[in-house]
């Protein structure tokens, strides 16, 4: 073979090995795990029962996980969210003015988000974005129903904008991720997250009242 042969033969092979390494580090929608739905408390204790922990595994187009990945919740589409302001123990980076949560992948490409986020927000509402690409989008569901950072009615409207969802199909409270009607399941959920805020727990008194509430607003 003639040396100006040899060297195309290696360019190409050059070529086509700098196309695998670029194509695998691109974050493959497709290929990635997500969460069914995006439930969010504003303690950040969501994940509970029935309601899955907020986990993604990013995998690029030859399904390879790709530790290293930013993953990013944007919520600048959901005019709604309240996002609690950044402390020490969260694991993520909270930026207020674009309204985005952002973590980077662990060894196995998998990253969890326990995000303190109240307020709801529609379908498509929500974005969740692997190094600048688009996974998934989500409606937002939080048990802040009316998005000032606490679940609570004595300072708020949580409980009679949850009641009036009860038998509806509304994914903002759809907290079991059933993709279905709003139920029993979703109530209990609901109220066991009563009381909670960005700050913790703040009166205690009104989860035990919860009972009498949706009596009255249904």
């Amino acid at each position: 073979m003639s040396r100006p042969a040899t060297a195309l033969l290696l360019a190409l092979a050059l070529a086509v090995a700098t196309a695998a390494a670029v194509s695998a580090a691109v974050p493959s929608a497709a290929n990635s795990s997500l969460p069914p739905c995006m439930v969010f408390c504003p303690i950040g204790d969501a994940p509970y029962i029935n309601i899955p922990a907020f986990t993604v595994v990013v995998r690029d187009l030859a399904n390879n996980v790709i530790p290293g990945s930013t993953v990013v919740l944007d919520f600048s589409g959901c005019p709604q969210a309240y996002i609690c302001p950044q402390i020490p123990l969260d694991p993520y980076t909270v930026n207020p003015t674009t309204r985005t949560l952002s973590r980077v992948t662990d060894a196995s490409g998998s990253v969890t988000f326990p995000a303190r986020v109240g307020g709801t927000g529609p379908a498509g509402c929500a974005k969740v974005f692997a190094d600048g690409v688009l996974l998934k989008t989500y409606a937002l569901a939080s048990f802040d129903q009316d998005g000032n950072g606490q679940v609570v009615s004595v300072i708020g409207n949580d409980d009679p904008i949850f009641a009036s969802k009860l038998g509806t199909v509304d994914p903002t409270a759809d907290f079991d991720c059933s993709g279905g009607v709003v139920d029993a399941q979703d109530e209990f959920l609901f109220s066991f997250h009563h009381s909670h805020s960005c700050l913790g727990i703040v009166d205690p008194v009104k989860r035990s009242s919860w009972g009498g509430l949706k009596s009255h607003y249904r």
